[in-house]
């Protein structure tokens, strides 16, 4: 006679495709809206299917008598990391604008003013419904979903706490809880002096941009700027752009300043736009499908809008153009070798 252990164990094999297909599908959707609202991730997305074996451990240690898997809420579980906490707040409304959400907890909300712990937000959701009239998401819907939302720093402590076992105050050892307080202040200090360097950051931007003088010394924001404003948009690539790399390449030929930019894009734009056309109308979306830009976006995304060249490359094509394209590439290859 089969138990209900062997009966949940037989469903979860049978589940395993739609999980799997499940996992990406979210990771995809997550990964497109934090890209769509310019959301910086600390790292990468992370996803897990839950094992049988972490199942079958989990039923036993709190006695449940689940009588299916979907009982189980943490099923899958994605996890988004951001670099700077104010990313946090625009992708919490965003999650609860698009997706149906279940619950939410909010793991700060445990803690009093003076304690430490692990902060995150965790919700439970649902893909919506309606979107089971869309080929790739169907007989997805109404499957739960954990995901898991917290900043670096805070996943360092969550992180850290979890192999040390110092979850709640009461599991530290008397004679180190000052240093895991002085640890937990500092991660916190982490997140609130990044937002404040980003405010710096956007009022120094917000600065030069109303009172642009021709000596500005270049560095990476007002390089930011000078493309932003002469180079087409459709060319950027939103959060991969290069400018420190670049800034590198226009100091060894001696254009240091906002004047000497300008100068060199406004001399050379017509014929580094025709080059842009011209490369994208020799390559297929589909050829280039596969191969990505190191560090930003797929170039058939480009591609797809007409363009070839991110803003960082038409500016290094202007410098080929202004200094020959075989001394810059030899510039290009001794700055590689040095790096090595």
């Amino acid at each position: 006679m089969m138990t209900l252990k062997d009966a949940l164990h037989s469903e979860y094999l049978t589940m395993g495709p739609s999980l799997a297909r499940l996992q990406r599908v979210m990771v995809e959707q997550l990964e497109r809206l934090v890209e769509t609202c310019s959301l910086t991730l600390g790292v990468p997305i992370e996803s897990r299917v839950k094992t049988w074996d972490s199942i079958a451990e989990k039923l036993e240690r709190k006695g449940l008598n689940s009588k299916k898997l979907d009982e189980i809420e943490d099923l899958l579980g994605v996890r988004v990391i951001f670099l700077f906490q104010r990313d946090l707040e625009p992708f919490h409304a965003q999650i609860e604008k698009i997706f149906k959400v279940l619950s939410v907890e909010d793991t700060s909300h445990r803690l009093a003013d003076a304690q430490f712990g692990y902060k995150s937000r965790h919700y439970m959701l649902t893909i919506p419904a309606e979107w089971d009239g869309v080929p790739s998401m169907q007989g997805l819907t109404g499957r739960k979903v954990e995901v898991q939302v917290r900043t670096l720093a805070q996943h360092i402590w969550a992180a850290a706490s979890h192999k040390l076992q110092y979850k709640h105050e009461e599991s530290v050892p008397p004679p180190i809880r000052r240093s895991i307080y002085r640890v937990s202040a500092l991660l916190e200090t982490v997140d609130l002096e990044f937002t404040r360097v980003l405010e710096e950051r956007e009022e120094y931007v917000k600065t030069q941009a109303m009172r642009p003088v021709e000596q500005d010394k270049l560095d990476v924001d007002i390089v930011e700027a000078v493309l932003d404003e002469l180079l087409p948009a459709q060319n950027k690539d939103l959060g991969a752009e290069d400018y420190s790399d670049l800034l590198k390449d226009l100091q060894h030929f001696n254009i240091e300043t906002r004047g000497a930019l300008t100068s060199l894009l406004l001399e050379h734009k017509r014929a580094i736009l025709s080059a842009d056309t011209d490369e994208a109308g020799t390559r297929s979306v589909y050829d280039d499908d596969e191969f990505p830009d190191e560090k930003g976006e797929h170039i058939s995304n480009r591609l797809a809008r007409g363009v070839f060249f991110t803003h960082v490359g038409l500016v290094r094509q202007a410098l080929g153009e202004q200094f020959g394209e075989e001394v810059f590439r030899n510039w290009q290859l001794s700055d590689d070798d040095s790096s090595q």
